[in-house]
């Protein structure tokens, strides 16, 4: 299990940095992530770099069952 490096509880966000559109990212329990669309998986470090970085998470409510 990797360390948690950041803040972002496990979910769903839209992502951008400066004008970027808006991508979605899911975040895992143990702090990682894969972006939407991809195969892509991503370590809790590499989302702490993203938050450093400046890029801005807003939280995805879950729908409602």
């Amino acid at each position: 299990m990797e360390p948690k490096l950041h803040d972002l509880k496990p979910g769903y966000y839209w992502y951008t940095i400066k004008e970027d559109p808006l991508a979605v990212i899911h975040i895992h329990d143990d702090g990682g992530a894969t972006l939407m669309g991809t195969e892509y998986r991503m370590h809790a470090q590499d989302v702490a770099d993203m938050v450093q970085q400046g890029e801005r998470f807003f939280w995805i409510e879950p729908p409602a069952l």
